[in-house]
């Protein structure tokens, strides 16, 4: 998504997903729908940026998507668009987050249950980025709960 571009630090991570625009990342999803096939279960998985585009991606898969799991991202609230949404959600968040906020977290909540979506959401006393080891906000118990969490959630949908 990022042409072969890796971020070193959080101000070249925020040059680069500032640089990246709806249109090209749809199409690279797209692309990516298309080589795996009109047969191909997908799943998505992502942190921060990719945890919004985690959704994002399974909007487009549409029937093809099989699970989404969201960290942390940046949800939808376009409750037309959510409905057209195949998979269940799981997702996990910080209380001390201030992006998305905990009022966000609840408004997507609620915009799901609007949509007749299913989604499970898990909350930490946690900041943004807590399950990332190099971020001075890592928390490893908020860490290794979502993680078994995630697995449970992939293993029971396979």
């Amino acid at each position: 998504m990022y042409d072969g571009k890796v971020a070193a630090t959080a101000d070249s991570a925020m040059k680069l997903m500032r640089a990246a625009t709806t249109p090209r990342l749809e199409a690279i999803v797209k692309g990516a729908l298309n080589y795996a096939g009109p047969k191909a279960k997908i799943f998505t998985i992502g942190w921060c940026f990719g945890g919004m585009w985690s959704l994002q991606s399974s909007i487009l898969a549409g029937k093809q998507a099989a699970g989404t799991v969201m960290y942390y991202g940046r949800p939808e609230n376009n409750i037309e668009k959510l409905k057209t949404l195949q998979s269940e959600v799981i997702g996990f968040f910080g209380n001390q987050d201030r992006s998305p906020s905990p009022e966000v977290v609840n408004a997507f909540e609620k915009d799901m249950a609007a949509a007749g979506k299913k989604i499970t959401i898990h909350r930490y006393e946690a900041n943004h980025g807590f399950a990332n080891p190099s971020n001075p906000s890592f928390n490893k118990e908020a860490t290794e709960d979502a993680h078994k969490k995630t697995i449970e959630f992939l293993k029971a949908r396979l």
